[in-house]
């Protein structure tokens, strides 16, 4: 009887813990924030995200956060997981987000200040 409360208990417990968890990290929550503005159908969108790597952007001290975003078009058909990057930055100068198509246009000059690590 004593084993039966103490896990009753211990289940209890579990839950509260649980409902206090957020899986997300401030990082993703501001750039989910920004997909739930920008995107046409957020609700159905799936999204991936890798670690936040320290860079320079421009000279600036800013994180950049590679993600992965799959939505659906206009049509209401999946586009696949489309890779994106989203900066933060740390003093502020420039708005924080989607960076993508400056990157691809050459606005950005990005400096890494960490090592990146390269998966085998």
């Amino acid at each position: 009887m004593k084993n039966l409360l103490l896990f009753c208990t211990s289940i209890i417990f579990s839950v509260f813990l649980l409902v206090g968890c957020d899986s997300h990290s401030d990082y993703e929550k501001k750039i989910i924030n920004y997909l739930e503005l920008n995107l046409k159908d957020f609700d159905s969108a799936k999204y991936k995200f890798e670690k936040p790597i320290k860079v320079k952007i421009n000279g600036d001290d800013a994180d950049i956060v590679l993600y992965y975003v799959n939505s659906k078009n206009g049509f209401g058909a999946y586009t696949g997981f489309n890779e994106r990057i989203f900066a933060f930055f740390k003093d502020n100068q420039y708005r924080n987000n989607d960076i993508t198509e400056g990157v691809k246009v050459g606005y950005y000059k990005i400096e890494y200040l960490n090592k990146i690590i390269k998966y085998e």
